[in-house]
């Protein structure tokens, strides 16, 4: 097959990816795709992929501006696209090309989802107009968690067969189990309100004393020296290292025994699934997707916010180092089944076959 990949058009929506959770998983999907025999081409602000085009500017900044140029540049080289079909994976890039060739939309985005209080501002109502029309026009949207494909049938009921569930995914063959440091706790995201991580630091101060514990926390954001300073006066032993390339993470993961999510707000965070893979034992809250990947016993669940049982599932790992790796092997097992790219990237391709077919 012939595909067009139209990314996010964002200022850091570059090929190979720095960063950008969305960037790294069109970018490992887009090698997956290549190694099955289809040609690729790529919308995207700048890269160094073979085939691409470029849509976005590297002198814009600010990002709403930016996602507009990028937008309008869409628009400017249509005729470009090479592609039988397009996967497009953000609203506003892929609303020129829905009266086009036949597309296909991953919903990565959280603007009209419940709970995104903590990513509303005043451009929202505008991308819900973009996002709602993308719904209507679209031969497929791919809905990430289960929860979500729910939500966006509610919002086309007429349609809601067009909206699949096709997980996020991690390579299985670059996020490996090594030796493991026992009762080692990583934590890694953001560092804002909407990650629970001043949740985990608190219940970890509070079992210091009965406990031999590390806490390693990979990651940037506002919140930072808050929560250092939170860290500090607990009296546990930590350590923040600040951003982390997307290639050194499993450096982190493969030798880390437990790891923690405690986010009050996720889509379907990928980083659960990196941690699943390299053998780590999993407590996450009960955001959108975890249940998709820790649901069925590969993992601890604990309700959003919930001190109480956050601190039991601690305790229950912390004192039982066979329970920890037992969880860590069911984890590394449920990714090679479900979430590996390779899994994904046979789901995806059947999906554009199917919506070629109805084309004819």
């Amino acid at each position: 097959m012939n595909i067009t990949f139209i990314s996010t058009g964002s200022r850091i929506d570059y090929f190979p990816p720095v960063q950008g959770g969305i960037e790294i998983l069109e970018y490992d999907l887009i090698k997956e795709l290549k190694k099955r025999g289809n040609k690729i081409q790529l919308f995207c602000s700048k890269s160094s992929v073979e085939n691409s085009v470029e849509i976005g500017s590297p002198k814009i900044s600010f990002d709403k501006i930016h996602n507009f140029l990028s937008m309008y540049n869409c628009y400017s080289k249509k005729k470009l696209v090479q592609g039988e079909i397009l996967h497009c994976h953000y609203p506003l890039t892929a609303f020129p090309f829905l009266d086009s060739k036949p597309l296909v939309y991953s919903e990565h985005n959280w603007y009209n989802l419940p709970e995104a209080k903590y990513h509303k501002t005043i451009f929202t109502p505008m991308f819900d107009f973009f996002q709602n029309k993308v719904y209507e026009k679209a031969d497929r949207i791919i809905a990430l968690s289960s929860e979500i494909q729910k939500i966006i049938q509610e919002k086309i009921p007429k349609q809601k067969d067009k909206v699949v569930f096709i997980p996020n995914f991690t390579d299985s063959a670059v996020f490996i189990p090594e030796k493991k440091q026992s009762n080692k706790i990583i934590f890694a995201g953001r560092l804002d309100k909407e990650k629970g991580l001043n949740l985990l630091i608190e219940v970890l101060g509070e079992l210091k004393n009965n406990f031999d514990f590390e806490l390693i926390i990979l990651g940037n954001g506002p919140l930072k020296n808050e929560l250092e300073l939170q860290a500090k006066k607990t009296g546990i032993k930590f350590e923040f290292l600040g951003f982390v390339h997307h290639n050194k993470l499993h450096d982190y993961f493969s030798s880390s025994s437990i790891f923690v999510l405690p986010s009050y707000f996720e889509v379907m965070p990928v980083v659960v699934l990196e941690a699943m893979s390299s053998g780590c034992a999993v407590i996450a809250s009960d955001a959108f997707g975890i249940n998709d990947q820790i649901g069925s016993g590969e993992g601890l669940i604990f309700r959003k916010g919930n001190k109480k049982e956050l601190r039991e599932k601690l305790i229950q790992l912390l004192s039982s180092s066979s329970l920890t790796a037992s969880l860590g092997k069911k984890a590394r097992q449920k990714v090679l089944n479900e979430f590996d790219v390779k899994v994904i990237a046979e789901k995806t391709e059947k999906l554009y076959k199917k919506v070629l077919e109805e084309k004819k």
